[in-house]
């Protein structure tokens, strides 16, 4: 071995043990990596960058756009209810309307973006049916990663195998090659997930509070006894004399100085004293109060109370409060690359930038109700919020940081928005053009995803924040490791190793090899970046063998989307991991019996899909 291989090696193998362990963003780990291999002279500086202006990274982008428009005009949201009410009441019909709502959604949108549609819906079908969210949330993310089996666009594995074959000079895949195969897949795991996989989940005795928005509304007094918050909101009163009385919120500073929260603020109108007539004003810190003004307040600190009415001069109303209308509760989940990840509440002066006071957090099935401002948020954490309309609405765009799951609102389902019909128009026109070859893929999406933003389909640039900028670096700084490997000759190396295997030779053996690595690999680092390692090894493979490349990637492309076993194998494990109150052991227990059915599966019918022989 020369010493650039040796170099690439080592490099490599430091990447995935960076991946493995979760220390750093993966973003981050792959970039140091293409600075490596820029530094230590193995690559050229435009063979180190080159990945950044792939053309499978700006349809992956493009994607991204497409897939946002998708969900801010809400066609999303009401495909998910339609589909979802499928269900009716029984487990295992609700088992197969989820998992085939999710993976229709998934072949065309992201598989995380899939879920944070689906999973309000979802919980909202637990709560009518009477049925605990374990049962259902496991099939949905599961079912959102077999829908990425079904298109080109399904998943970025199925367009890094398409981008090596391109690169080859052979003919690609077409926009609907994946769907036999896929078709498959999935029919497995749902049949798998109604009879055995039913049985492996857990079935707990209650269902979280969590409830889908605009489905079935959560009442008040059951939000806050779940999260453990019952005699912690109380009113008080400011009488004359007050030393509250003609002062901000600001200045007082109740929340440093007497660790409570206001929740609102009432002013009674100048011909009736009783708060049922009065005006709720919007509690901001420049909210100044006046006396007879009724504060609405939480703490779970009897002492700090008591302190308040003692030196602010103010009475007790009531110690059993019932918040005015027009503050709302709301509960939202963390997902897994929020920027709330690893931060507390006071960290993100989160009053301040949402107007919403975060009364408690949930973290599996344990609420926590003191201290909430300064618990670190992990991805999963649910959190008990009171805010005012406006302020939902914003949290309720805030897709990647904060996922809005359950929320008092009006009944019945929110209309399409006006440009909702353009977003369909624009997305089929896209998916004709791909499927019938009238233009390149790339072409296709990039040009969908501009016709969105003149659509009207974003707000101000909305449509940059729709993409997924973690994702898109990570690919485009990972594709430089494939190019050292080939060209420091390690993927040589590989292959003739394997060649000279005689147990190895055979095609059916390798297509084994080549989906086990591939799965495994996917448990512990980005499915994408692992096919972008392993697709042009296959690929090599496929070559010095004489048989054909096609069987062999479609197994990769498979088996990167067969991330089951564990919570943090993808994003949409994590993200229902703590809606659903799950143990690592849950994803073992149903995640393993499916991977290796999907392997027989694979094994059994790619090759009958796409021969071995050339």
């Amino acid at each position: 071995m020369t010493t650039d291989i040796w170099i690439v090696t080592c490099i490599l193998l430091a990447t995935i043990i960076a991946f493995v362990l979760d220390c750093f963003r993966m973003d981050l780990v792959a970039f140091v990596s293409m600075l490596t291999l820029l530094l230590t002279g193995i690559l050229s500086p435009a063979e180190a960058t080159a990945g950044f202006s792939n053309s499978l990274v700006l349809m992956i982008a493009g994607l991204f756009v497409v897939g946002g428009a998708i969900l801010e005009s809400g066609v999303a949201d009401v495909a998910g209810r339609w589909l979802g009410r499928l269900g009716g009441t029984s487990t295992t019909r609700l088992t197969v309307a989820v998992m085939l709502a999710s993976a229709l959604l998934s072949a065309f949108l992201s598989s995380t973006g899939t879920v944070a549609v689906m999973l309000p819906v979802v919980l909202s079908l637990c709560r009518g049916a009477e049925v605990s969210p374990s049962k259902l949330l496991i099939p949905l993310a599961f079912a959102a990663s077999l829908g990425g089996m079904l298109t080109l666009i399904g998943t970025p594995p199925n367009m890094v195998v398409n981008q090596e074959l391109r690169g080859a000079g052979l003919e690609t895949f077409q926009f609907f090659s994946f769907a036999p195969a896929g078709l498959l897949m999935l029919a497995l795991g749902i049949v798998f997930m109604c009879t055995l996989g039913t049985r492996l989940l857990p079935a707990q005795a209650t269902t979280p509070a969590v409830a889908g928005r605009n489905q079935g509304l959560v009442s008040r007094p059951e939000l806050i006894h779940s999260y453990g918050v019952d005699g912690q909101i109380c009113e008080i009163r400011i009488p004359r004399g007050s030393n509250f009385a003609e002062r901000t919120l600001r200045e007082l500073g109740l929340r440093s100085t007497f660790h409570v929260n206001v929740l609102a603020v009432s002013t009674p109108d100048k011909f009736r004293s009783r708060v049922r007539s009065a005006t709720v004003r919007k509690c901001s810190p420049e909210t100044l109060l006046h006396v007879g003004d009724t504060l609405f307040i939480k703490s779970a600190n009897e002492e700090a109370i008591a302190k308040l009415i003692r030196e602010g001069q103010v009475e007790m109303v009531t110690t059993s409060a019932s918040l005015p209308k027009v503050v709302h509760l709301a509960e939202l989940i963390i997902p897994p690359r929020s920027k709330f990840v690893a931060r507390t509440v006071r960290d993100l002066d989160f009053f301040r930038v949402y107007g919403a006071v975060v009364l408690a957090l949930r973290k599996g099935n344990q609420p926590v109700s003191t201290r909430t401002s300064d618990t670190p948020l992990h991805p999963g954490d649910t959190l008990l919020v009171a805010a005012n309309a406006s302020a939902l609405k914003r949290l309720g765009k805030s897709r990647n940081d904060v996922l809005l799951v359950s929320e008092q609102a009006e009944e019945g389902d929110a209309p399409l928005k006006p440009v909702a019909y353009w977003v369909i128009g624009i997305l089929v026109g896209m998916l004709i053009a791909m499927s019938t070859g009238l233009s390149e893929n790339v072409t296709a999406v990039l040009v969908a995803a501009t016709l969105m933003v003149i659509a009207g389909a974003f707000r101000g640039t909305n449509a940059y924040q729709s993409i997924n900028w973690q994702s898109i670096v990570l690919i485009a700084s990972v594709m430089p490791l494939a190019t050292a490997l080939d060209k420091t000759g390690a993927f040589d190396l590989v292959v003739d190793a394997i060649v000279e295997s005689p147990g190895l030779t055979s095609p059916w053996i390798l297509l084994l090899l080549l989906f086990v690595v591939t799965s495994v690999l996917s448990q512990a680092i980005s499915n994408t970046a692992t096919s972008v390692l392993i697709a042009p090894l296959a690929l090599e493979l496929a070559a010095q063998l004489d048989v054909s490349p096609y069987p062999l990637l479609m197994g990769v492309a498979l088996a990167a989307s067969t991330a089951f076993s564990t919570p943090v194998a993808s994003p949409i494990n994590a993200l229902v991991a703590g809606a659903g109150s799950y143990r690592f052991g849950d994803f073992l227990r149903v995640g393993i019996p499916l991977q290796l059915l999907i392997l027989i599966a694979t094994i059994a019918i790619v090759p009958l899909l796409f021969p071995f022989s050339p």
